[in-house]
């Protein structure tokens, strides 16, 4: 069932298991997140990020966040080893988390029993592997993206400069703040679109871009690059740009 969460939120036997997909800059995977209710507040109780670098979980993440990382060298699967782990011991991690009244008034078997569909759930938060677009000597790089406080799909523009691979502009369709960067990783001047005028924030990205790819590569200070691009062969490239921004969106 899902809720104003971020995410999908499925709730069996008094808990909120809510699955979401997160994106920062050292690391990314699927999230799970468990809630509870505490004299009429939701807590989440648990949390297990199924990392790609450093998976970890925590009791009371919200609370003493107590912060234990998984053993790569032993976890092939951090999502397989969360599952195992929640198996018939959910009461008990509820209660190591300090939250012992809750965890009495819960059923094992039946948290137990929706695993497979919160193992589910996890695995189809993950985004479709995006490929990196080229024209014309630049690269499209898409990824989907999540902060503490927004998500969406993230494009970044990246050209070569005195050899190395810099990355020009970012635009970041994201849902409560879009934006975009003009030399993100160096002066970085971010300016906001204009929600009440911008319904589609990946629309407007590509509008912005048709035909304008060169300036916008000038205008971030990079005129050596400007000066090399070939504005047909980037407005070429432009749908496939589209089609990966929209695919990188997690299923759930």
């Amino acid at each position: 069932m899902a809720t104003a969460e971020q995410g999908l939120t499925i709730e069996v036997g008094g808990l909120r298991f809510n699955v979401r997909y997160r994106a920062g800059n050292t690391d990314r995977g699927p999230s799970l997140r468990i809630y509870g209710d505490v004299e009429g507040k939701a807590v989440q109780l648990l949390r297990f990020d199924c990392f790609e670098n450093q998976p970890h979980f925590h009791y009371a993440p919200e609370g003493k966040n107590n912060q234990l990382r998984m053993d790569k060298t032993k976890v092939d699967d951090p999502i397989a080893w969360t599952m195992d782990h929640l198996q018939g011991n959910m009461t008990s991690l509820i209660r190591l988390a300090g939250y012992r009244a809750l965890a009495d008034q819960l059923d094992e078997a039946e948290l137990t029993a929706a695993l497979p569909i919160i193992d589910k759930a996890l695995r189809d938060s993950i985004p479709a592997a995006m490929p990196e677009l080229q024209a014309s000597g630049l690269c499209f790089s898409v990824e989907y993206r999540s902060t503490r406080t927004d998500r969406g799909p993230s494009l970044q523009v990246l050209g070569e400069v005195n050899g190395k691979p810099v990355q020009l502009l970012r635009f970041d369709c994201f849902e409560n703040e879009p934006h975009f960067h003009y030399d993100p990783n160096g002066k970085n001047n971010r300016i906001f679109l204009n929600k009440a005028k911008v319904d589609d924030p990946i629309d407007w990205t590509m509008d912005y871009l048709r035909g304008n790819v060169t300036s916008l590569v000038r205008i971030a200070g990079y005129g050596g690059v400007a000066d090399r691009l070939d504005e047909e062969a980037l407005a070429a490239a432009l749908p496939g740009v589209e089609k990966a921004l929209r695919d990188s969106v997690p299923r759930n």
